[in-house]
């Protein structure tokens, strides 16, 4: 019976390591990056799901050396190098989706390690049991050729994991304006226009605006002036920051507010203006002044998409749920406030992002109050990992939160006298 030396079983071992090693590489560095090459949000995404598809390609044709090499031995000093350079490039884009994915732990963690480790040991085998580097007498030519593509995936790397994030800021301008006030008998009608206009280079996702026109009143005013005294009574008990001389504070009550648009449906191209005009009636001599602003949550076009149909939820439905803590007390308003919830899974720019960061879903509060309370803002929203319903600021750092350019702008209060 014939006898194998061990060393020939060791190598047809190793060479089935390497093989299949190889192989399972280049399946998932071909999965990953196919998606990415034509469905990626941004062109930078795409030049790096070409990169993924191409080390995948390189090391399916290093597989099929190997087994040209250790299965068949008709090995020559090229399919060496070959070999050599698939396990280069496995090691490679091991390298940058770990680092990738160290902002955050996935279980896809442990893959990248995986092929961090195979492709350790294969250039060990390679490089220190079988001596390649002997074989290949283009030596040169061959160390230019990986570091010039070691080069170029680092400069990919470079420009859409780090420049790319914090470059083209996205521009959106909101404005509320009142217009020329009518008035007869009985009613007062209050022109209103709102506008959201994209004067950058980035589209942007409305994730939701809104808009509130406030009726003012002062309880009394005074022919004498009030005092410091007074104004320091106001600071402590009031807590205010504008003081009056001849007025007390304004009383403010809520008597129209309404969404501009449906939330996570509209898409603001650059260069693209949207208006909406409203016209609000009010009993005459009601109030001395009105008060109108507007709001609204923006998402970056290019660093995420909406990855389902948005979930609706009544609070004066179903089970009664109250709105989490945060956002009442940023909207000031009581805990037992009606509300409507818009919550929505959404996806990243690319496939490389949705294995190597959590998922994360949209949430907008719309806040309609209660009998004796009205919102004066009436939105909040979050952007956080699923099983996650915090303030934005608590749940992600405000740099991450740019990176989706998540991002809030009101229009501050303009004013009418009536």
């Amino acid at each position: 019976m014939a006898h194998t030396p061990p060393g020939v079983g060791r190598g047809r071992i190793s060479g089935a390591f390497m093989f299949s090693g190889l192989i399972a590489a280049a399946g998932l560095l071909v999965y990953l990056g196919r998606a990415d090459t034509t469905h990626a949000l941004s062109y930078a995404g795409r030049l790096a799901g070409g990169l993924l598809v191409l080390a995948g390609l390189v090391a399916l044709t290093a597989a099929a050396c190997v087994a040209v090499d250790r299965f068949l031995g008709h090995g020559t000093k090229y399919t060496t190098a070959i070999i050599l350079f698939g396990a280069l490039a496995v090691l490679g884009a091991g390298l940058m989706l770990l680092a990738i994915q160290l902002e955050e732990y996935t279980h896809w963690l442990w893959v990248w390690l995986g092929l961090i480790a195979w492709s350790g040991w294969a250039l060990w085998d390679l490089l220190h049991r079988r001596q390649a580097w002997r074989e290949i007498t283009f030596r040169r030519n061959f160390a230019a050729i990986a570091s010039a593509t070691a080069l170029i995936t680092v400069a990919n790397f470079v420009y859409t994991q780090i420049y790319t994030p914090y470059a083209s800021p996205m521009t959106v301008v909101i404005s509320a304006k009142i217009g020329t006030i009518r008035k007869d008998k009985d009613t007062t009608y209050v022109p209103l226009t709102f506008q959201l206009e994209n004067s950058g280079k980035v589209a942007a996702w409305v994730v939701g605006a809104s808009y509130s026109l406030t009726g003012v009143n002062w309880k009394s005013t005074y022919q004498p002036f009030r005092t410091v005294k007074e104004w320091k009574a106001d600071v402590d008990n009031e807590g205010l920051s504008d003081l009056e001389a001849f007025a007390d504070k304004p009383e403010l009550f809520t008597v129209s507010l309404g969404l501009l648009l449906a939330p996570f449906d509209y898409k603001l191209d650059p260069g693209e203006k949207y208006i909406q005009e409203k016209t609000v009636e009010l009993p005459s001599k009601a109030y001395r002044a009105v008060q109108v602003q507007s709001e609204a949550y923006l998402l970056r076009k290019d660093r995420m998409l909406q990855d389902a149909p948005v979930q609706e939820y009544h609070s004066w439905s179903g089970t009664g749920e109250k709105a989490p803590a945060w956002v009442t007390n940023s909207i000031g308003v009581p805990a037992d406030s009606a509300y409507v919830r818009y919550s929505v899974p959404v996806s990243y720019s690319n496939q490389v992002l949705n294995f190597t960061r959590k998922r994360r879903h949209l949430t907008l509060w719309w806040m309609l109050g209660t009998e004796d309370t009205s919102p004066l803002t009436p939105l909040a929203a979050s952007l956080v990992s699923d099983g996650e319903d915090k303030e934005p600021s608590y749940s992600e750092s405000q740099q991450e939160l740019d990176k989706y350019g998540f991002s809030y702008m009101n229009t501050g209060g303009a004013m009418a006298v009536l």
